[in-house]
């Protein structure tokens, strides 16, 4: 099979909403931790969750663990990703 042509991968994430840290805050308020504990949770400090909290991005792992913990929340899917049709919560 010939590959005819070949577009450049994307290798930066999209932007995160305007909004991603109103979301993580209702994640937090779902999963009823402190932030210290929420924190513990993904494995960053709370240093590092007040900036994603302030609007800056959170690395490619942690965005995976923040996904990860919204996937086993009820409702937690739709809070970050309130136009998916394919979730469950």
């Amino acid at each position: 099979m010939a590959i005819e042509r070949l577009d450049r991968i994307e290798k930066r994430p999209p932007s995160l909403p305007d909004d991603f840290g109103k979301r993580l805050e209702r994640l937090k308020e779902l999963t009823g931790l402190s932030w210290t504990e929420f924190a513990m949770l993904l494995g960053v400090t709370t240093r590092g969750l007040a900036k994603w909290r302030a609007g800056g991005p959170p690395s490619g792992a942690y965005f995976w663990a923040i996904i990860e913990l919204a996937r086993r929340i009820p409702g937690g899917y739709r809070v970050l990703f309130p136009d998916y049709d394919g979730a469950e919560g």
